[in-house]
């Protein structure tokens, strides 16, 4: 299993999360180790079952769910993913790669509710456009990250 220290130039408040946060000042760093947790050993990492997404990153930039959207949940099952994007329900083909160390999600379907506030729309039409590709798993301290070029989905139990 290799594992990385990634630095950290921004650090924002995580929704829900039950453990302190440091606040960094302009210039300071921190550092945040994650795992491949594709496999470990010859045993391959559980990621089925139900997950909330707790943060998204682009570019670095942290984006989070609003909170009139309530809980952005996913249900990772047997070959589908599912869930709430904030107002409306989802559904999504998965596969992994060979090596589990990838999850492969496919353009999926959603329910079309207009959400209000029209934050809760932006957020959801932007969240399911993003969840399409290819990402790598990454442990993190809470839960996992779906890894994806410039994209990263913070997930927790």
């Amino acid at each position: 299993m290799k594992t990385r220290i990634k630095p950290m130039a921004k650090i924002v408040l995580l929704a829900g999360l039950s453990m302190p946060v440091a606040l960094l000042a302009h210039g300071d760093t921190m550092q945040m180790r994650t795992q491949s947790i594709g496999q470990q050993g010859n045993m391959a990492v559980n990621i089925l079952g139900n997950w909330r997404v707790s943060l998204i990153e682009i570019d670095g930039a942290f984006t989070r769910v609003p909170e009139q959207a309530g809980d952005v949940t996913l249900q990772i099952n047997n070959n589908q993913i599912s869930g709430v994007s904030g107002c409306n329900n989802f559904m999504s083909p998965y596969t992994f790669s060979t090596n589990k160390q990838q999850i492969i999600i496919s353009e999926g379907a959603s329910t079309r509710r207009m959400c209000q506030p029209e934050e809760v729309m932006r957020f959801e039409d932007s969240f399911l456009r993003l969840l399409n590709g290819t990402f790598m798993i990454e442990k993190n301290f809470e839960g996992i990250t779906l890894v994806r070029d410039n994209v990263k989905i913070y997930l927790v139990k």
